[in-house]
């Protein structure tokens, strides 16, 4: 997952170490950390943080008033952009640390303030983006010219001021503003709900039959039970594992509560406001506002690309579910009724373990956290052309790691980033990629990401290896960045494509040319075999139909929310759930969970599917050659580099040297 920091390009905000690992010591293969980073963030105090943010936003509304009274007749068009996107840059620079900080920081009180200046900047832009004076200067001076990436910047801005509003009578334009506030307020509020949750659940011996030594070990509690929260390394191991049924049930339907019922009602008001700003521009529904500057761009076409998928995948998910229900039967002879949604976990695990001896919890000891990360960074840098060196630099939290990134070759600095990998109280629950700081060749400034996970410190399954690469494929997408506008840099980018470099880099954790290495930077893990990683592959691609069949389900669900408005986004999902293969378990709740649509990804979930149509295909040229560095340049300079300022379109073409095609993506669904 992408979050998008709110920028001045408007492009909407969402928001999905050092290790001591017992018993494995990994190799040191990079020179020593320098005495200092070379574009360390700074990490805030709440009254420091609270201190930035009213600058920036003194400094912002100045800039603005001064651009707005500036005569048409003392500038261009280019010093308006230029302009426009430096005021933008001196913002983002500010916002981006407290953005992460939001999210990520160990102290409540930091992340309180955080999303309160989230809340005020968002005001600002409204205001920015409502401002008829800039408008005007954006649409009437003369753009005879114009290079095409000021063309491009130009073309955004103009969508941006127009969903904004500016282009409405000014009682409906003051309406529109208000809308957005609230919304902006409300997805803030979503969003902290899930983050914030301290709930847990408590088991018996009973219930954890089927766990591991280690698993049992960290929710044991002195009485005897296990207590445990809804962070990744818990939930998802139990839901393998956990032999018994009834347990997982509980489990499953505690997990997709724990948004409450508070989310459900932001999300219902969410959705009713979003449906009354589409009245105020006179439009059916928010998705044919949103979907405009998308590569899909109308409602009618993405809803035909998920017809499009629906018959293939729902074909694949009843195969799947058919050879599941067999072993269900197996394994539990004289069993009643049918297979359960919070059995799907376990007996596809199960079956992994059965036809491919593949268990994920056991190849923890081939993926070590340590080396895994050190992996990842060297296979990129190798396939790239980059240097990626720790440095030392003051951070949020002792766990996160700094690095700063040179070219190989010429040796530039290229940008920074940063990992903060393991779980903790108050932090982001999913895995995702922060953009803190926009680069841009106009200012001179180089960009810094930053990847947050939640992975166990023990070591990572296959399936969070692909989760590790698919998140660094944005923070490289940010850092590897060399656009001329900061406002197009990184994953500033059409929606719908924003997740292709990073769905990209999965393939590199399903292959024995790049798996075999981590070993490399470990003393004592096992070496994976090349008959391992075919088993992997395997039964990686079965039940492949249950995930695609779930992540359609997402992507109509989404979009229907956001095309008809319905008072009741839960009784939505229980409609659209109930009709899928595994039903709908009452009192579950997962709409108050789904904090995607609550802000960037509204009516463009299906943006997932969409990308990977394109990353799929600009992965089948490299083949058999997985680590082709020729392949790897021209990736990282037609793809990486390029970041917003052309169409996706444009940017695959370049680097595939044809017309994108969709065969790889439809060939997978095909047994």
């Amino acid at each position: 997952m992408n979050t998008k920091v709110p920028f001045l390009a408007f492009r909407s905000a969402l928001l999905w170490t050092t290790v001591a690992l017992t018993g494995i010591a990994c190799t040191e293969t990079k020179p020593p950390a320098p005495p200092a980073a070379k574009q360390a963030m700074p990490v805030y105090s709440a009254d420091a943080l609270t201190a930035a943010c009213d600058a920036a936003l003194t400094n912002a509304r100045k800039n603005t008033a001064s651009l707005s009274a500036t005569p048409l007749s003392e500038m261009t068009l280019k010093t308006f952009l230029e302009t426009w996107d430096e005021n933008g840059a001196a913002i983002g620079n500010v916002l981006g640390p407290i953005y992460l900080q939001a999210y990520v920081h160990p102290k409540e009180a930091v992340r309180e303030t955080g999303r309160k200046c989230i809340l005020e900047v968002s005001k600002f832009q409204t205001a920015l983006f409502q401002n008829e004076a800039l408008y005007q200067r954006l649409k009437q001076l003369d753009d005879t010219n114009l290079d095409p990436v000021s063309q491009q910047l130009k073309a955004d801005l103009a969508h941006a001021f127009t969903i904004s509003g500016v282009t409405l009578p000014l009682e409906k334009r003051q309406r529109a503003a208000e809308i957005t506030e609230t919304v902006d307020r409300l997805a803030e509020g979503f969003q902290a709900a899930l983050r914030e949750n301290t709930s847990h659940i408590v088991f018996q011996e009973d219930d954890v039959a089927g766990l591991s030594d280690t698993w049992k070990d960290q929710a044991r509690q002195q009485d005897g039970s296990y207590q445990v929260g809804f962070d990744y390394p818990q939930y998802f191991p139990f839901m393998r594992n956990a032999s018994n049924s009834d347990a997982r049930k509980r489990y499953y339907q505690g997990f997709t509560q724990r948004g409450g019922a508070k989310n459900l009602e932001r999300l219902d008001e969410i959705v009713s406001l979003r449906q009354a700003l589409a009245d105020l521009h006179g439009v059916a529904s928010y998705a044919d506002l949103a979907t405009r500057n998308r590569m899909l761009n109308s409602p009618a076409q993405i809803n035909q690309f998920l017809a499009q998928v629906a018959e293939p995948v729902l074909a694949l998910e009843k195969q799947d579910l058919a050879e599941l229900e067999v072993l269900r039967r197996e394994t539990n002879p004289g069993t009643s009724g049918k297979l359960q949604r919070w059995d799907l976990p376990y007996y596809l695990e199960k079956a992994r373990q059965q036809k491919f001896a593949i268990d994920q919890e056991a190849l923890r000891q081939y993926f070590p956290a340590q080396a895994t990360v050190q992996w990842a960074l060297e296979i990129n840098e190798a396939l790239l052309g980059i240097d990626i060196r720790p440095a030392e630099a003051k951070t949020w939290h002792e766990d996160v790691l700094y690095y700063d990134v040179y070219d190989a070759t010429s040796d530039d600095f290229l940008g920074a980033m940063y990992l903060d990998l393991y779980p903790r109280d108050g932090k982001y629950k999913h895995a995702a990629a922060f953009p803190v700081r926009n680069g841009s060749r106009l200012l001179g400034q180089r960009p810094t990401s930053a990847l947050v996970t939640n992975f166990d410190r023990n070591g990572l399954t296959q399936q969070e290896v692909e989760t590790l690469l698919h998140e660094l494929g944005h923070v490289f997408h940010g850092v590897l960045s060399n656009t001329w506008y900061a406002s197009h840099s990184g994953t500033e980018v059409k929606r719908d494509f924003v997740e292709a470099p990073s769905q990209m880099l999965e393939a590199w954790a399903r292959r024995y040319e790049t798996l075999s290495k981590v070993a490399d930077y470990c003393d004592n893990c096992p070496k994976i075999s090349k008959e391992m990683v075919s088993k992997l592959e395997a039964a990686r691609t079965f039940g492949q139909g249950t995930f695609y069949a779930r992540q359609h389900l997402y992507a109509s669900f989404d979009m229907q929310l956001a095309m008809q408005a319905p008072p009741s986004a839960q009784n939505l999902w229980a409609k659209m759930e109930g009709r899928s293969a595994l039903g709908h378990l009452p009192g579950s709740q997962f709409p108050g969970t789904f904090g995607h649509i609550t802000k960037g990804y509204v009516a463009g979930y299906y943006g997932y599917m969409w990308s990977e149509v394109l990353s799929l295909d600009m992965q089948s040229l490299f083949e058999d050659n997985l680590m082709n560095p020729e392949l790897g340049q021209r990736y990282r300079q037609e793809i990486l580099a390029r970041g917003g300022e052309a169409p996706p379109a444009e940017l695959v073409r370049n680097f595939l040297g044809r017309e994108p095609s969709s065969e790889a993506f439809f060939t997978q669904f095909q047994r």
